[in-house]
Parts: structure tokens; C-alpha cells; sequence
């Protein structure tokens, strides 16, 4: 009798044993996705309205930490990197502090890449970073490259792309140039007017520009040549 109710009990206690077995090692999981997730939300406005949470941004930052001591995930670090990029920016962040937030930034977005490789948001934004920073070229042109490697047609990307890709094109090799002039021809057909507005800021009389796309695509080029003095 005892022994058929071990053996009855048996089968339960294994499952039980399993079950809290996959709990504890789901756990980590879950409290890092809980404490990162006002983080989520505070990416998500940022996204959609484009102010930056100055009160928020040390916490948010600390609930990234947190998150990534539980369990050390590329989306934790992108997060972190990202917050780190917008205390950088702004304005109310001590001129002292704003280079190691920029270089923290770096640092994050590096870790981020090394997880997960196929970040093309990451990799712009160390190539950014090293831009504002004045980083050797190579040391720009390098994760740039990548940004386009792993998303050549990510939609949001090509404008900022063409931007921090037009200053550097005297350093760039004839890949590179190729790779800048359909990033240039992209975001021209499919997000013309942001583009303009950035040419104005570092190619305002198209000459790079022209450089560029005048022999390939000289329709566009005299298209940009008309609008770009009429883009606020």
C-alpha cells in the first residue's frame, strides 16, 4: 500500500519539481522584462512625440541597469544606450557630463552588437556618437557601413544615414560612396522633404550632392537643386 502510493505520488512531485525548476529559471527573466518596461514606454513616447523626459531620464536609466542584472539581454543594453544617447542631448544635462553620456552611449549600443548583431538602429547611433565627437573617419565610417549592412532599406534610417554619411565622403572609398549614394537616392524618393532639410545643414549647395548622384540620377539632382532653398 505504501508503495503504490509512492508510486501514485511519484509522477506529481516530479512535475512539481519541474515546474518550480522552470520558474526559478524564468524568473530572472520575468523581473528583468517588469523593471525594464517603464523604459518601453518612455522609448515609445519619445518615439512618437519627440521630448525627451529630463525628470525621468537618471531613473529610467537605473530601471535599465536593474533590468540588465537580472538578465543581460541586447534589447536591455540598445534600451540603456539610447538613454544615455538622449542625456546627452539634453539640454539640461550638466556640459561637463554630456561627453561620458555620449561615450556611455557608445559603450552600450557596442554591447548591444556584440548580442545581436543585426541592429542597424544601434550601429547608427555609434556612428553618430563618434560623428559629435569628432572620432577619427574610419572610426565613424565603420559602424555607419554596418547600419546600412544590416538594414539598407530601414525606412527611418536613411535620412540621418545620408547626413552623417555626406560630411565624411572625402574619406570614403569607392564601396562606401556607392553605398552613400543609394542611401541618398532612397531617402530622396521616399522621405524627399526631411532630406532637404538636412542637406541645407551639411550640403547646402549640393556640391557633395552633386558629386554624388549628378551623373547617375541628374533628374533628382536638379529636382533638389530647385526645392532646397524653398524647405524651411
Amino acid at each position: 500500500m505504501t508503495e503504490h502510493k509512492f508510486n501514485s505520488f511519484f509522477p506529481v512531485f516530479l512535475a512539481a519539481l519541474l515546474g518550480l525548476s522552470v520558474v526559478y529559471l524564468a524568473w530572472p527573466r520575468f523581473q528583468a522584462s517588469f523593471r525594464f518596461l517603464p523604459v518601453d514606454i518612455a522609448i515609445e513616447r519619445y518615439h512618437a512625440d519627440r521630448e525627451i523626459p529630463t525628470h525621468r531620464i537618471l531613473t529610467l536609466i537605473g530601471f535599465a541597469q536593474q533590468a540588465i542584472s537580472h538578465h543581460d539581454h541586447y534589447r536591455y543594453r540598445d534600451g540603456l544606450s539610447f538613454l544615455h544617447y538622449l542625456r546627452a542631448l539634453d539640454i539640461y544635462t550638466p556640459a561637463l557630463e554630456r561627453r561620458a553620456e555620449y561615450r556611455n552611449a557608445e559603450s552600450q549600443a557596442l554591447e548591444a552588437v556584440k548580442r545581436a548583431p543585426a541592429q542597424p538602429e544601434a550601429w547608427l547611433r555609434i556612428a553618430v556618437v563618434r560623428s559629435i565627437l569628432r572620432d577619427e573617419p574610419a572610426e565613424v565610417l565603420e559602424p555607419w557601413k554596418m547600419s546600412i549592412y544590416t538594414g539598407r532599406t530601414h525606412s527611418t534610417l536613411l535620412v540621418p544615414r545620408a547626413s552623417i554619411g555626406i560630411p565624411y565622403m572625402d574619406h570614403m572609398d569607392l564601396e562606401s560612396r556607392a553605398m552613400l549614394r543609394d542611401q541618398l537616392l532612397l531617402a530622396w524618393a521616399l522621405k524627399p522633404n526631411d532630406l532637404l532639410r538636412e542637406l541645407k545643414q551639411v550640403d547646402p549647395g549640393l556640391d557633395k550632392t552633386r558629386i554624388l548622384i549628378g551623373a547617375r540620377d541628374p533628374a533628382a539632382l536638379a529636382e533638389m537643386e530647385v526645392r532646397i532653398e524653398k524647405i524651411r
